[in-house]
Formats: structure tokens, C-alpha cells, sequence
């Protein structure tokens, strides 16, 4: 019984830091669209302003 239980809070815990990983990694990647939309937005523009000279 002491065994069980202690395989069911060590279970919940893994749970809760895969749960804990996957909203790391899914901020991580929403923080990189947020990024790499800025990156194409900024290199269309100085882009488009060197063509303009």
C-alpha cells in the first residue's frame, strides 16, 4: 500500500513537470513566431528603404 502510493505522487509529480516543460516549450515557441515575424517585418522594411535611395 505504501508503495503504491508513493508510485502515484511520484507519477502526479512527472505529470506535473511534463506539464511544466510543455507550456515552457510552448511560450518558447510562440515568443520565436513573435520574433522571427519582428525579423521579416524589419528586414522587408530596411529592405524596401535601401531600394528607395
Amino acid at each position: 500500500m505504501k508503495k503504491e502510493k508513493r508510485v502515484r505522487t511520484s507519477f502526479i509529480l512527472r505529470s506535473a513537470q511534463q506539464e511544466e516543460a510543455l507550456h515552457h516549450i510552448w511560450y518558447a515557441l510562440r515568443r520565436w513566431r513573435l520574433v522571427s515575424r519582428w525579423i521579416i517585418l524589419f528586414s522587408t522594411m530596411a529592405c524596401s528603404s535601401i531600394n528607395q535611395r
